[in-house]
């Protein structure tokens, strides 16, 4: 086995794409859908005669490890307080940005004016940020006015001070290293970032000329023949330089998801290694890991109470972080049929509302 390090991880990559031998992939359970037909394909799956499936996911993992970083690196609790105090993540985000009631910004709720859900606004608004996304464009996705998108950007960097600068220093540290690193010092790397963003520069006057030059030509009521073999060739000009831009804009999206979505990663792995000893020891199944979730099988007889308080042990105190985690753990006779604890009848092992 080679040991991949920094000096030698292009080359290791060059040698694993170069090789076109083909190796069986397992199945991916998390592409099945989870509506619809997705849901009924997931009822097929079943644990062995006598077992019971247990499923337990991480709650709002992401922007925990994001309240995190604000609090640890930047002494900012704005966020962190709300998963503190234990309410509701995106309507308290709402009611601090946008300066209202608590009944404007539950789920489906409208602002006193009654055009814009702050809410959905706000959940919508946090990847916005991230993304650096502009207020006209934000705008014109959430269908709202310009002055509604303006307000958004302006106080919520006010109420979260340090979010946009977490964005910035990750994507700036990307630029400088050419890679970042999760929480827990996992890397992923961008390796081609300089060179690409430094084309990108070179050429950003001339592509902005292309884009003058169609914007005129398409301007036109009528247009000649050499006006259209003029947009042919400006299409064909525009789409090579156009794909380079959106490449870096992607690299720069993606280093901030890789800290964040991959310190999630990390810590599910965790909580894996540690479910799947405590599987071994008990004569349990560990069965998948499935986006935030990890779902093992136990037989009846340890279906208990404190089988579920093992669980959720496992899922938020594996590791420690200055906001509290947090797990919705279900029992499932086949996947997708859940239960929640206070819903299952652990005597007669069935859910209580069949016991009735």
């Amino acid at each position: 086995m080679v040991n991949v390090t920094d000096a030698n991880y292009h080359d290791i990559v060059r040698t694993l794409i170069a090789d076109d031998r083909k190796v069986k992939k397992g199945v991916n359970l998390q592409n099945i859908a989870s509506k619809g037909d997705g849901k009924r394909l997931r009822h097929c799956f079943v644990p062995r005669d006598g077992w019971f499936f247990i499923g337990s996911d991480l709650g709002q993992i992401e922007p925990r490890i994001q309240a995190h970083i604000m609090y640890e690196k930047y002494g900012d609790n704005s966020m962190r307080q709300i998963f503190i105090d234990g309410v509701d993540l995106y309507t308290t985000m709402a009611m601090k940005t946008f300066g209202l009631e608590e009944k404007y910004c539950v789920d489906k709720a409208y602002d006193p004016t009654g055009t814009f859900q702050p809410r959905k606004l706000m959940k919508t608004g946090v990847l916005a940020v991230s993304y650096d996304q502009k207020e006209d464009s934000f705008a014109q996705k959430m269908k709202v006015s310009r002055e509604v998108a303006a307000l958004f950007f302006t106080n919520f960097n006010e109420q979260f001070p340090s979010f946009k600068p977490m964005v910035t220093d990750i994507r700036e540290g990307m630029k400088r290293n050419g890679y970042v690193e999760t929480l827990y010092g996992r890397k992923r790397r961008f390796p081609d970032y300089e060179k690409v963003a430094t084309e990108v520069k070179r050429n950003e006057n001339r592509l902005m000329q292309y884009y003058i030059e169609r914007k005129r030509l398409n301007g036109k009521k009528t247009k000649t023949a050499k006006d259209k073999a003029r947009l042919l060739e400006l299409a064909d000009l525009i789409s090579p330089l156009a794909d380079k831009r959106g490449l870096v804009a992607y690299w720069e999206r993606a280093a901030f998801n890789a800290v964040i979505q991959g310190t999630g990663a990390d810590i599910l792995k965790m909580n894996g290694n540690r479910m799947a000893r405590e599987c071994m020891a008990r004569g349990w199944e560990l069965n998948a890991s499935i986006h935030d979730e990890v779902k093992i099988s136990v037989p009846a007889k340890d279906l208990t109470p404190d089988t579920i308080d093992l669980i959720k042990d496992v899922m938020t105190n594996t590791v420690q972080l200055s906001v509290p985690l947090v797990t919705d753990t279900v029992i499932e006779p086949r996947w997708m049929e859940e239960y929640g604890e206070d819903e299952w009848d652990f005597e007669l092992q069935k859910p209580k509302e069949e016991s009735e």
